[in-house]
């Protein structure tokens, strides 16, 4: 009976020690990939990449604009849902929660707003302060870099877990609306949005994941 349990014991010893061996491992994989991922190399291009291999998201967020014509600062709430297919085409769609309900759909150049009963289809030429907005979300969601530059010229900073795209417009008309538009995130996620207008006017969004299952 005794040496049986001098038996068990030494199995327990055994198992404890390939137990501190095994973690010992586990944590010498994690800390060198971490320290791989501290020396990589993470850029405007390697940023667009991770971009690229999302076709789809989904977030909510909340927008603020703030104006001297305005008493306070008006917010408005919703989501945000981009979608890009095999072949190119995408699909923006801003759905407006509130100060009251409506939702944008943005394909091509069309765009069709929806507020109630009543449904509008405008082209985006025609708005060029819009296009400037649509054009960098969507270059951006794309991962598109060369479709980002022929609009805007790219400031990147930062590092992969905390980074700015500070973009400047490059069309003449769209820089006599808008100064800036300073694009942060992490990783592959957008969590903010800025757009600084020549008038002064300064439109600040947050952005945070749809819950998985929410409704399109």
């Amino acid at each position: 009976m005794g040496g049986a349990r001098r038996r068990g014991a030494r199995l327990s010893r055994s198992a404890a020690a390939l137990s501190r061996v095994a973690l010992a491992a586990a944590t010498a994989l994690v800390a060198a990939a971490l320290a791989h991922a501290a020396d990589t190399p993470f850029g405007v291009e390697e940023l667009m990449a991770a971009l690229a291999k999302r076709p789809e998201s989904a977030v909510r967020f909340i927008e603020t604009r703030h104006s001297d014509a305005l008493r306070e600062p008006l917010v408005t709430t919703g989501g945000l849902r981009y979608r890009r297919a095999p072949g190119g085409d995408e699909r923006l769609e801003r759905r407006v929660a509130t100060p009251f309900a409506e939702r944008y759909t943005i394909e091509g150049d069309r765009l069709t707003i929806e507020r109630g009963d009543t449904t509008r289809t405008l082209r985006l030429d025609a708005l060029p302060l819009l296009r400037a907005f649509i054009d960098a979300i969507r270059a951006t969601l794309a991962g598109d870099l060369a479709r980002l530059r022929r609009h805007y010229g790219v400031v990147f900073s930062g590092a992969r877990e905390d980074w700015v795209l500070a973009l400047l417009p490059a069309d003449p008309e769209v820089a006599e609306l808008i100064t800036s538009v300073r694009i942060a995130g992490q990783g592959d996620r957008i969590r903010s949005m800025e757009v600084l207008e020549r008038s002064g006017d300064r439109v600040v969004t947050r952005f945070t994941d749809e819950p998985p299952g929410s409704a399109k």
